[in-house]
């Protein structure tokens, strides 16, 4: 069996963070190839076949988008193991226990976040139903487009719309308290 660990590290060409799973001590994306990254936290951890089997998308190119040059995994859960296949070239197989504590473990640590990131996580939990009722459909929230801004994406009428939501710069719950009156006070234009 093999042993799996996920590395957290900052991704400054993609703006984001990236995660890199290591298995047996090697980062398997770096083996694979020299510019690989790993995905941004929120995007490795939202993806159900990580615990529950399907393809898994791992790494992504330098370019920093998931799609482009996209690492797949597939991904299959059985009673007390967990197999990687990437194609025919490689197998990894994970004693499910050890698989799923270091999931569980990895999907529960902040500490790579910066308080930007910290505001984007607490953003995303945010009750955006009286946008809902306007026929608004949250996205995803990002402090790294505009300073002192939560940049807000929803899609309406399959086009996307953004909205940027000042606060302080500096404290996550000032964002999320600025977002929240936000969200209650928002009025359609024109109605």
């Amino acid at each position: 069996m093999h042993a799996i660990a996920l590395q957290f590290e900052s991704s400054p060409y993609s703006n984001d963070h990236q995660v890199r799973p290591v298995i047996d001590g090697i980062d398997l994306l770096r083996d694979m190839a020299d510019d690989l990254l790993g995905l941004d936290p929120p995007q490795l951890f939202r993806q159900p076949a990580l615990s529950r089997g399907g393809n898994l998308v791992v790494g992504r190119c330098s370019c920093g988008d998931a799609g482009c040059g996209a690492v797949r995994v597939d991904v299959e859960v059985a009673d007390r193991c967990v197999t990687w296949q990437f194609g025919t070239e490689r197998t990894y197989h994970f004693e499910l226990q050890q698989y799923l504590e270091c999931i569980e473990r990895a999907s529960l640590n902040t500490s790579w976040e910066s308080v930007g990131r910290t505001v984007e996580r607490l953003v995303s939990s945010v009750d955006f139903s009286r946008m809902a009722d306007l026929g608004y459909r949250f996205e995803w929230a990002s402090t790294r487009i505009t300073r002192a801004c939560v940049t807000l994406s929803f899609s309406k009428d399959g086009k996307q719309r953004l909205f940027q939501v000042e606060w302080d710069d500096r404290r996550a719950e000032n964002a999320e308290q600025q977002v929240r009156l936000w969200a209650a006070k928002y009025v359609e234009p024109g109605i």
